[in-house]
């Protein structure tokens, strides 16, 4: 039982390692939610959500704000979509900062504990004087240190603010634990010397040109000290701490680097937990001098950009210049003089290092005998390369102009040091790669290579010895008893060799191989060459056998020491761009990469060591996270590969639309030659060898393992194909859709266009398939789909007041995200992106007010006769949308329907007040029954009727409806021809739903029929199962949007009698055309089309129940055979004919379209029109 496990498996040392483990969980969700902070709080952004988003401010005076925001409608709506939006964020961020108070007071209490004696014979002393509970205690402090200083630079204070009052307000309670600590920890609280300190850089940038820009992963923060001064332990506990790192090797590190020079790298561990536990002692870095040299001495004399923690790294340089003793301490080693001869000393030995790393990766060096031989050889040159990629790495970060000129130089030499830095780079992490590998093998086979080793050096052995005891010839017979029984012993001693006791067993070796040479020296060997090479043979095993035992664990222990890059992560994108270089000239750079990333892969070595010591459940999610940053990175570099092949497909696309022409079915020969455009077909052909060269070397990595995650070739292949597929499709989309003027021609225009760009990406999709090793088709298919149903959720936004995020939403993707265009112009819409600029494209030219549907035609006509939307515009979104494009837009105008219902009902709740309901009730009274005739006549619709007509209000509101209806009539002609295509290009699919959609609605009858159906699937699997056959049905068009149901609100009262009166009143601007066949406006004039009115009142009543569509027919039929009525006792006897009113064929035009449009029962319309009154019509 080891050292740690004694410690970690008593309850002092248990209890400190979930501690230790929780720091980094809570490190890891910090890096998370810090990547993943909405637009909405960002400061540069104009959020329409600033005026509900607040500071701390807030807490002087809460009542005042929420009592501004109560009393604004606008502001209260917009808190309750903040609040809705944004929950999840803000509940986790508060968790987070809680998190941290918890921890902090979880490490106070241990210590604590530890001095009260609760943990048995164990103290604060005890402790540190363990080498595991040192190592613990020590991260358990530094992390909190980490924890404050990355929170401060990942989330500004304004920041942390903000998500505080958030959370706290959408608590709605001041009963939350640690509320006050929190608010310490995420206090903004600017320092004064900020202003001075930002003067000071003015006049350094005046006088010293601009500064070099900071890297995003170097902190720069200008009090550390005070903000750890908040959550301070006590003072006894970090001098010892500072005590324990000055005297120590905490990590035991200096074993693996034994040159001297390497001293600052091997105690670089401990130099980041120095540099954050001086500011929980800042009197040392201001006052002790002494202290301070010895540090500095110690650990950064070499070194003054330092990492501490998964890459963030300080400038000491900079980050000390305010602290008297450290900066006395610290200048000696920064002067350019000091830097200049580091600079020296480093980059001299790149090219030494190139030389030899060549030397080793040449082909075939590197065996096991090789690497047996000269694994110090091959250690030494790992720590050099490692050693100077560190130090070059790191300080060309240096946030001071002058030191970084020393280090970087002009930019010529800049780029060519980076090259050179990136060979070294790819160099060493494939020559560690290849030493692991044989080392490796080496230690796996290492019993049964040394006991191969002892079988042949017993079988020399004992050869010799019957030699010499004449039973067998070598060369001449010769026999030597004493010899005999010598070269006997010896056999029986090697084969009793034991490889469990490697010391004792290569002591012993090493006297059997003397003695084996001292027998050399006799005569009788001396003389035969047999002999002689029989003796070197065994020797040789021997020695190999010594060599085997020499091979151990430690060794890879030290390679993997060694090879870390934590340091690297954040620094390795400068190299990113001439990776890509690289890649372009030579596709197979690949497999070096794939040696470079496992070397990233050490990264996650340490946030995880200590939770998976405890077993903490955070282990997944802590390594999903690390694993996803490292896969992401990798994807970023491999990128290129499918943007090179996607540059190329361009060429190839222009090629195949604009260059090759179509061979005829019939050719003369003559023309032969002119079609065959040898040239074209040559480019197109080493085009398609290009991107097989891209293929061959993507496909070349291996299977591998970054953390948690898979990392496959043909799936990264696939991701990059799928992200740049993506990018060209939603360009084409939002380039293309954009439309500027009002008329139709350009919807067709725009159109034509889309199915050009689009039918030939995927004809070069489909070209190239076969020689990148994926479904080009099937890949096209679903992203277009993909792309389609983003846009449409994203547009549907407007509608909903749980907006769905861009992160939020399921069809995004982080391996193949699908960009946002929301800033670029969309010309005459506001709409996001390209879906809602052609629905309102649409809308704008089938407007009623601007346009006429006639049913015979199937479109949409103006004034003049001219054709706006037809048969020929849907069968052109057909085309270039497909499917998937049509049921967008049926799903934006299913949207846009259910809200303008809303609105609807809305507008008229506010209108039917109780001096209207009064009127109403009296008018029911005098209409009832409705199959008689009111004894008032046509004179009891009068008063309300006017009311109703001349009000503007119900003017806005009957448009309204008429939108409704052209919103109905655009559905149904979606549905039809997506109807029409699913039969025609999936009729067997088509037929399957059709099949199913019966069973689904017979077993929902039965079902309804019987309490229990012991057949039927399980709530849950039926409600799944009913969601993905209306996803399916609407994509084939089986549907009616006639009989949908839009919304579920209660209806008002007399809603059918008052739909009834707003018909009436507006039936007198209506004749019935004869040559049309419908109702058309008596004015062209501000003409409101009939057709979508009759569509928009029948779908308002379709909402509710079948009583209210009944009632209102019914007094329709009513008011005709009123109207009927009435003429029929003016009209003299001796007229042949009877005479109808202007409102009689008007009305009952008005209730057949209603008919044709809605599901009335046959018989409620034949007792509402009886037969004699649709004669007179016809005849009339």
């Amino acid at each position: 039982m080891t050292r740690i496990a004694d410690f970690t498996q008593r309850p002092v040392g248990a209890v400190l390692l979930r501690i230790v483990s929780r720091a980094q969980a809570l490190l890891a969700e910090l890096l998370r939610l810090s990547d993943r902070v909405p637009r909405v709080f960002h400061p540069t952004s104009d959020s329409r959500f600033a005026p509900v988003i607040y500071g701390f401010r807030y807490l002087k005076s809460p009542e005042l704000f929420e009592e501004r925001i109560e009393a604004n409608a606008d502001l209260l709506a917009l808190d309750d979509e903040f609040r809705e939006t944004y929950q999840n964020f803000l509940e986790r961020s508060f968790f987070l900062f809680d998190g941290i108070v918890k921890y902090y007071s979880d490490v106070m209490r241990y210590l604590e504990d530890l001095q009260e004696g609760v943990y048995i014979e164990s103290t604060v002393e005890s402790v540190l004087v363990d080498e595991e509970g040192r190592q613990l205690l020590v991260e358990a402090v530094t992390l909190h240190g980490v924890l404050i200083l990355l929170l401060e630079h990942r989330l500004s204070g304004t920041l942390r603010e903000q998500l505080v009052i958030g959370y706290y307000r959408s608590r709605g309670s001041t009963d939350i634990p640690n509320f006050d600590a929190i608010c310490t920890l995420c206090r903004s609280s600017p320092s004064p010397s900020m202003s001075a300190m930002a003067s000071v850089a003015s006049i350094a940038q005046l006088l010293q040109g601009a500064p070099p820009p900071v890297p995003s992963n170097m902190l720069m923060i200008s009090r550390p000290e005070e903000l750890l001064a908040n959550f301070m332990f006590p003072k006894y506990v970090i001098q010892t701490m500072i005590g324990q790192l000055l005297s120590d090797d905490l990590y035991h590190q200096v074993r693996h680097y034994p040159n001297p020079e390497h001293r600052s790298t091997a105690l670089s561990a401990q130099a980041s937990c120095l540099y954050i536990l001086l500011f929980y002692a800042p009197q040392m870095l201001h006052n002790d001098q002494l202290a301070m040299r010895g540090i500095v001495d110690k650990f950064f004399r070499e070194c003054w950009v330092i990492p501490i923690f998964m890459g963030f790294t300080v400038d000491l340089s900079q980050g000390w210049d305010r602290f008297k003793a450290a900066k006395a301490a610290l200048s000696p080693f920064i002067t350019i003089s000091a830097a200049s001869e580091l600079v020296q000393r480093h980059t001299s030995k790149v090219t030494v290092l190139l030389s030899e790393l060549g030397a080793f990766l040449s082909e075939g060096v590197l065996t096991q005998d090789f690497v047996l031989s000269n694994m110090s050889s091959l250690l030494s040159c790992l720590r050099n390369c490692n050693v100077t990629l560190r130090w070059l790495l790191l300080h060309r970060t240096t946030s001071s102009k002058k030191l970084r000129d020393a280090v970087v130089g002009n930019p010529a030499a800049q780029k060519s040091a980076l090259d050179t830095l990136l060979s070294l780079l790819l160099d060493t992490a494939r020559l560690e790669f290849e030493v692991k590998w044989v080392y490796g093998d080496l230690l796996e086979g290492k019993q049964g290579r040394w006991e191969q080793c002892r079988a042949h050096a017993v079988d020399c052995i004992q050869e010799l010895s019957e030699f010499f005891s004449g039973s067998k010839i070598l060369s001449k017979k010769v026999a030597d008893e004493n010899l005999q029984r010598w070269f006997q012993q010896m056999s029986i001693q090697v084969n009793v060799l034991d490889y469990s006791e490697a010391i004792s067993a290569g002591r012993k070796i090493q006297q059997i191989i003397a003695a084996l040479e001292e027998v050399e020296q006799f005569h009788q060997i001396e003389a035969s060459l047999q002999t002689r090479q029989y003796l070197f043979e065994t020797r040789a095993q021997l020695h190999e056998m010594v060599r085997t035992l020499n091979v151990q664990e430690s060794t890879l222990a030290t390679v993997s020491v060694v090879s870390d890059a934590a340091y690297a992560w954040g620094l390795i994108d400068t190299f990113t761009e001439r990776i890509h270089a690289r890649i372009r000239a030579e596709p197979f750079t690949v497999l070096k990469l794939q040696c470079l990333f496992l070397k990233l892969r050490s990264i996650m070595d340490i946030p995880l060591l200590r939770i998976s010591q405890c077993n903490s459940s955070d282990l997944l999610s802590v390594s999903e996270y690390y694993s996803s940053e490292l896969v992401a990175y990798v994807r970023a570099v491999l990128e290129i590969i499918p943007v090179s092949m996607f540059a190329i497909l361009d060429d190839v696309i222009a090629v195949q639309t604009k260059r090759l022409r179509d061979l005829p079915a019939r050719l003369e020969k003559d023309h032969l030659r002119d079609y065959a455009q040898l040239e074209e077909r040559f480019t197109l052909a080493k085009a398609t060898h290009q991107v097989a060269v891209f293929t061959q070397g993507l496909l070349a990595m291996k299977l591998t393992f970054m953390g948690a995650i898979e990392l496959d070739p043909r799936q990264l292949l696939e991701d990059g194909i799928r992200k740049q597929l993506v990018e060209q499709l939603a360009f084409a989309l939002h380039s293309i859709l954009v439309f500027t003027t009002g008329t139709g021609e350009e919807l067709e225009e725009k159109l034509q266009e889309l199915l050009l760009t689009l039918r030939s990406q995927r004809r070069s999709m489909e070209y190239f398939q076969d020689y990148v090793h994926v479904h080009g088709l099937q890949l096209w298919q679903e992203e277009f789909t993909r792309i389609i149903n983003f846009n449409v959720e994203q547009e549907c936004n407007v509608f909903l007041k749980r907006k769905v995020k861009d992160w939020e939403s399921a069809l995004q993707s982080t391996t193949v995200p699908i960009s946002s265009y929301e800033g670029t112009d969309r010309g005459l819409s506001r709409s996001p992106n390209f879906m809602g600029q052609l629905v309102k494209k649409l809308l704008n030219l089938t407007h009623p007010t601007r346009s006429m549907y006639l049913a015979p035609m199937s479109g949409w006509f103006n004034a003049d006769g001219h054709e706006l939307v037809g048969l020929h515009t849907f069968t052109l979104l057909q085309t270039s949308l497909g499917p998937a494009g049509m049921a967008g837009i049926d799903r934006l105008l299913s949207f846009n329907a259910a809200s303008s219902l809303q609105h609807v009902l809305n507008v008229l709740g506010e209108q039917v007040d109780d001096e209207l309901v009064v009127k109403l009730r009296n008018l029911e009274s005098s209409l009832s029954p409705p199959s008689a005739i009111p004894d008032a006549g046509v004179t009891v619709y009068n008063e309300l009727v006017a009311k109703l007509g001349n009000h503007q209000i119900w003017s806005s509101w009957v448009e309204k409806l008429a939108q409704i209806g052209q919103l109905q009539m655009l559905r149904t002609l979606i549905a039809s021809h997506l109807r029409a295509a699913s039969k025609v290009d999936a009729s067997l699919v088509s037929l399957g739903l059709e099949g199913l959609n019966a069973a689904v609605l017979a077993d929902i009858t039965n079902t309804s029929k019987n309490d229990i159906d012991q057949t039927s699937l399980p709530g849950e699997g039926k409600t799944k199962l009913l969601v993905e056959l209306r996803k399916q049905l609407q994509m084939c068009g089986l549907h009616s949007p006639h009989c949908a149901i839009y919304i579920t609100s209660t209806p008002p009262e007399y809603l059918s009698l008052i739909l009834f009166l707003v018909t009436l009143s507006r039936l007198p601007r209506y004749f019935l055309d004869s040559h049309l066949g419908t109702l058309t406006s008596k004015t062209k004039k501000n003409a409101l089309d009939c057709c979508p009115l009759v569509v928009g009142f029948g779908t308002l009543l379709q909402q509710f129940h079948p009583s209210h569509m009944i009632s209102y027919v019914q007094y329709l039929g009513q008011y005709i055979q009123t109207h009927v009525e009435h003429s029929s006792l003016g009209t003299n006897s001796d007229k042949k004919a009877l005479e109808l009113p202007s409102e009689v064929p008007t009305a009952a035009a008005w209730l057949l379209s209603l008919f044709k449009y809605v599901n009335i029962p046959q018989n409620v319309l034949d007792l509402c029109l009886p037969a004699p009154i649709l004669d007179g019509i016809e005849t009339k």
